[in-house]
């Protein structure tokens, strides 16, 4: 696995024409891109890294809440399919 931490914030991780984004402060264990081909894929990982060079003006607290945003007017253009792997609560990993 070659998960990279791109920011205090934020991971990344690329496999084919998949992309995985890590927040640290959202209750999503992670958002996966799925596209149709690795080069589109590849562009968005590398817009996802290179995003956080425009983020130092950011408010405190808002950063992964803006960084998913900007990343999703990145690619507003391309055929993709998100999947939001959430945690599983609390009260339900006690529960089973």
């Amino acid at each position: 696995m070659n998960f990279e931490v791109v920011s205090p914030y934020c991971g990344l991780y690329m496999e084919g024409n998949a992309v995985n984004v890590y927040y640290l402060q959202t209750e999503d264990l992670a958002r996966e891109y799925v596209f149709g081909n690795n080069k589109d894929a590849q562009d968005f990982y590398n817009a996802a890294k290179n995003l956080l060079e425009f983020m130092v003006n950011v408010p405190n607290g808002k950063e992964e809440l803006y960084h998913q945003e900007f990343l999703e007017r990145t690619i507003k253009d391309k055929a993709y399919e998100l999947i939001v792997h959430e945690a599983i609560p609390e009260e339900e990993r006690e529960a089973s």
